[in-house]
C-alpha cells in the first residue's frame, strides 16, 4: 500500500512592504489582538523592530488606508476569528491575498476589498466557498488542500464570480461554458417543474407568499440534471433559481427566467479548442431525437484531455493476451465531425432479430437514441488513436433517501482501457475527470460508497473508485474530491477483474492472471485519507478467473466465478479458519463430448437466482437456476447447471466479448464482432422457470453500429468488448476496441430521452 500526501513547502514572505518614517518618538502600540501578534511575527521578518511597532500602531489605531497591493498571511496558524475585519478593510488598494496554510474553516463575510484580484487559501478547513461572492473583482482563487471542498465547489466558483479565470491554477473557460449549459438547463427544468406543479395555484399575492416555501423545497428534492458527483452544486443552483421565480412571479413578472440567463448569454463562449469542439450536440445539454427520415445529425467524435495529480513509477508491465481487431475502413482517420444517419442510429436503426416468442404484448418497447460518441482514452492525447481497447465500464451507485439501499438512474459512468480511467456524465457526453498512469493498462473499474467521517466528527457519505490492470495495482480514487489517496499492491501479475462485496462496502476481491482471487477489506480512510488496506481471504483457481459475482441471495457465502476453464465457486464465510481455500463447485454445462469444461468469459446475475453465462456454447448465452442446480448437489463438488433457456447470441469464437446484466429491468447486453448489441428482455423467463425451452431464445433487440465517421473517414467496423446498462435502463454504454465509447439513451413514450 502507497499513500500519496501533497507536501508543502513554507516559503518566506515576499510582498511589498511601505516603510513610514520614523518620528523622534512613538506613542506605544495598542493592546494586540491574535492577528496582531502573528502579524507581528510575520513584519518581523520584514522589517526592524522600530518599524514594527509603528506598523502596528497604525493597525491599532484610526490610520488612513493602507497602500498594501498584496499582503501574505501564510502559515501563521490563523483561524477566522483571528481575522480582523477593521484592520483588513483599510486596506483598499489590496490585489493580492495569501491566507494559505492555516486554520479557516470559513472567509469571513464582511470583507470590504473593491480590488481584490488573487486569493490564495490553499491548506485550511474550508467548508463553504460561497463568501466569496463578496469579492466581485476576483480573477483567481485557490482553495486545493481544503478536505471538506469538492468538485462542487469549483462550480459554485464559476456560477458566482463572473470574472474568475482560473481555479486552483487551472483555466476556466471550459468550466464556465459547463456551468452555462448547466443553468440553462436547471432553469428550463424548475420553470417546466413550476408550470406543471404550482402554477395554476398562484391566484394571489399572498397564496403566492405561502407556496414560496413550499415551492423551493419540492423544486430541490425534485429536479434533477447533471451527473451525481455534482449533486450539491445542481441543488445548490435549483435552489437559487427557485426562489428567484417564486421572487418573480410574486412581484408580477412575466419572464423572469431570460434575466437569470441575461448575463450568461452575454458572456462570450471559451474558444473552440482541437480538444473539445463546441459546436458538438454531444456538447450541450440536450440531445434532439431523429425521426425516421429527418436529415443526418451531425455528431464530434470527441478528444478530452483531463489529467489527474497521480503518477506511479514505472515498471516493465506483462502483456494481456490480444485479440484480432479490424482497423477502421479506409486510411488513418482523425479528430473530425463525424456524421450519423438518421436511419441507422434513430429508433428505425434497432433491428428485431427473429422475433418468436420474445416479443408479447406485456414487453415495454425497447428504443434508443444515440447520444453521443466519444474518444477520451487516447495515448498522448492523439486524435487519431484508434487502436487503444476499452475493456471495461461501471455505473456510479446512487442512493435512495429512504431505505439507504443502491437503486435508481445513475448518468455517471466510469470506463477504463489504455492508460486511462475516465469519468463521463451520459447525459451531456462531458468528461468529468480522467485519471491517467503512463504505462498502465487497466482492465477493469468497480464503484462503492464509504462512509468517511471529517476531522470535526461528521459523517458524510463518499464514492470511491476502484481501477486496476496490468500492473496488479488497485487505485482508490476519491472522484467528488478529484484525485487518488491511495494503493494497494494487489497482486505481482496484471488484474483482469475487480468488484466490491454487495454487504460489505470495504470488501473488494480482486481477480489476478496469477489465478487466483483475493478479497480485500480496503479500509475507511481518515479526514488526512490514512487507510489501512488488509487481505481477508485468498481463493485459488486452476486457471485465470475472467468475470466476478458474488450471489445476491448469500453474498456472503459464495462467491461465482467465469474462468478460462469453466464456472466455478468458493466459500467466502470469514468465520471459517481456513484463509486459504480451494473452489467448492466447478458447474458443468452438458452440450456433447469435451464441452463439460469450457472458457466463461460472460457472467452475471440477473436476478437473485438466475444466472447469465457466456462462453460455454458457441453463439449462445445460458440462463440457469442457482437453487435448482444446488437442489441435489449434496456432498458432490461437480454440479450440473440447471439451464431454464438459452438466449441466441452471435456465432463468432471471439474471446472477451462481455456480457451484462440489468436485474431491475431483467435484461441481458452482450456486444458482438460487428459492432452490434444484443439485447434481451427475459422478465417471463424469470417468471416461468418449471421447465427449460428447447428452442434458442432470440434477442429482444439488436442495436446496429450507426453509419459512423470522422474526418470523412469510414468507421463501420468494431468490436463491442461490453456493454452495460444503468439500473433503470435509462442510458446504454457500449466499450469498442477501437478506443470509441458509445452512449445511447433510451426513448419514453414522448420520444425524449427518460
Amino acid at each position: 500500500m502507497k499513500r500519496f500526501k501533497a507536501a508543502f513547502c513554507h516559503l518566506s514572505p515576499s510582498v511589498p512592504i511601505t516603510r513610514f518614517p520614523l518620528t523622534a518618538s512613538h506613542p506605544p502600540p495598542p493592546q494586540q489582538s491574535p492577528a496582531l501578534r502573528k502579524l507581528a511575527r510575520w513584519l518581523g521578518d520584514q522589517l526592524p523592530r522600530e518599524e514594527i511597532t509603528l506598523v502596528l500602531t497604525r493597525f491599532g489605531g484610526a490610520s488612513p488606508h493602507l497602500p498594501f497591493p498584496c499582503c501574505s498571511l501564510s502559515n501563521l496558524q490563523l483561524r477566522t476569528k483571528d481575522l480582523d475585519l477593521k484592520l483588513l478593510n483599510r486596506m483598499k488598494q489590496l490585489k493580492e491575498l495569501d491566507l494559505s496554510d492555516n486554520l479557516l474553516e470559513k472567509v469571513p463575510e464582511g470583507l470590504d476589498l473593491p480590488c481584490l484580484q488573487i486569493l490564495k487559501c490553499s491548506n485550511n478547513q474550508l467548508e463553504d466557498v460561497t463568501p466569496l461572492q463578496q469579492f466581485a473583482t476576483l480573477e483567481e482563487v485557490d482553495f486545493e488542500d481544503n478536505l471538506y471542498l469538492t468538485v462542487n465547489d469549483n462550480y459554485k466558483i464559476s456560477s458566482l464570480l463572473p470574472n474568475i479565470r482560473k481555479i486552483n491554477g487551472k483555466e476556466t473557460s471550459s468550466l464556465m461554458n459547463h456551468v452555462k449549459i448547466l443553468n440553462r438547463e436547471l432553469t428550463s427544468r424548475v420553470t417546466a417543474y413550476w408550470e406543471k406543479n404550482y402554477q395554476e395555484q398562484l391566484d394571489s399575492r399572498a397564496q403566492a407568499k405561502d407556496i414560496h416555501k413550499e415551492f423551493v423545497k419540492a423544486a430541490v428534492k425534485e429536479v434533477r440534471y447533471g451527473p451525481e458527483s455534482l449533486s450539491d452544486f445542481t441543488q445548490w443552483k435549483v435552489k437559487m433559481i427557485a426562489q428567484q421565480l417564486v421572487t418573480s412571479k410574486l412581484n408580477r413578472k412575466e419572464a423572469p427566467l431570460e434575466e437569470v440567463s441575461k448575463e450568461e448569454e452575454s458572456s462570450p463562449d471559451p474558444p473552440e479548442t482541437p480538444a473539445a469542439t463546441s459546436k458538438t450536440p454531444a456538447a450541450t445539454s440536450k440531445t434532439p431525437v431523429t425521426p425516421a427520415g429527418a436529415p443526418n445529425q451531425e455528431y464530434v467524435l470527441k478528444l478530452s484531455a483531463f489529467k489527474w495529480k497521480k503518477r506511479l513509477p514505472s515498471d516493465p508491465p506483462p502483456c494481456k493476451r490480444a485479440r484480432p481487431s479490424p482497423p477502421p475502413q479506409d486510411s488513418k482517420p482523425g479528430l473530425g465531425e463525424a456524421s450519423l444517419s438518421s436511419s441507422s442510429c434513430g429508433p428505425s436503426a434497432l433491428a428485431a432479430g427473429t422475433q418468436g416468442e420474445t416479443e408479447t404484448e406485456s414487453q415495454e418497447p425497447v428504443e434508443l437514441q444515440p447520444l453521443h460518441f466519444l474518444q477520451c482514452h487516447s495515448k498522448g492525447n492523439s486524435p487519431e488513436d484508434f487502436s487503444t481497447q476499452l475493456w471495461a465500464c461501471a455505473f456510479e451507485p446512487t442512493w435512495s433517501d429512504g431505505s439507504g439501499q443502491p437503486g435508481g438512474t445513475s448518468q455517471t459512468v466510469a470506463t477504463c482501457g489504455g492508460e486511462a480511467v475516465c469519468v463521463i456524465d451520459c447525459q451531456t457526453g462531458l468528461v468529468l475527470h480522467r485519471y491517467k498512469v503512463p504505462g498502465e493498462e487497466f482492465f477493469t473499474v468497480a464503484w462503492t460508497s464509504l462512509t468517511l467521517v471529517t476531522q470535526d466528527g461528521r459523517k458524510k457519505r463518499s464514492s470511491v473508485l476502484a481501477a486496476a490492470g496490468r500492473r496488479g495495482i488497485v487505485s482508490l480514487i476519491h472522484v467528488r474530491a478529484g484525485f487518488c489517496y491511495g494503493d494497494i499492491r494487489a497482486h505481482r501479475k496484471p488484474i483482469a477483474m475487480a468488484c466490491f462485496s454487495p454487504s460489505q462496502e470495504t470488501h473488494l476481491f480482486t481477480a489476478s492472471y496469477n489465478k487466483r482471487i483475493t478479497l480485500w477489506d480496503i479500509g475507511l480512510p481518515d479526514y488526512n485519507y490514512n487507510f489501512r488496506p488488509s487481505q481477508l481471504l485468498m481463493l485459488d483457481a486452476s486457471a485465470t478467473p475472467l468475470r466476478l459475482c458474488p450471489v445476491p441471495s448469500c453474498p456472503d457465502h459464495y462467491l461465482l466465478a467465469g474462468c478460462e476453464d469453466g464456472c466455478f465457486a468458493w466459500d467466502i464465510r470469514l468465520d471459517e479458519p481456513q484463509k486459504r481455500r480451494e473452489f467448492e463447485m466447478v458447474f458443468l454445462f452438458p452440450q456433447g463430448p469435451g464441452r463439460a469444461h469450457r472458457k466463461v468469459d460472460g457472467l452475471g446475475f440477473v436476478s437473485e437466482d438466475v444466472v447469465a453465462s457466456k462462453g460455454c456454447t458457441p453463439g449462445s448465452i445460458c440462463l440457469w437456476s442457482w437453487s435448482q442446480s444446488l437442489a441435489g448437489r449434496g456432498d458432490k463438488q461437480q454440479v450440473t447447471a440447471a439451464i431454464l433457456a438459452e438466449l441466441q447470441w452471435s456465432n463468432t469464437e471471439l474471446p472477451y466479448l462481455t456480457l451484462s446484466t440489468c436485474p431491475e429491468k431483467a435484461f441481458v447486453f452482450c456486444g458482438d464482432e460487428e459492432g452490434s448489441v444484443w439485447m434481451y428482455n427475459i422478465k417471463r423467463y424469470l417468471e416461468q422457470q418449471q421447465q427449460p425451452l428447447q428452442a434458442k431464445v432470440a434477442p429482444t433487440r439488436i442495436l446496429k453500429w450507426p453509419d459512423l465517421s470522422a474526418r470523412g473517414k469510414k468507421m463501420n467496423k468494431t468490436l463491442i468488448n461490453t456493454a452495460v446498462a444503468d439500473p433503470t435502463f435509462t442510458y446504454l454504454v457500449a466499450l469498442t476496441d477501437t478506443n470509441i465509447i458509445a452512449i445511447w439513451g433510451r426513448l419514453a413514450a414522448s420520444g425524449r430521452v427518460k
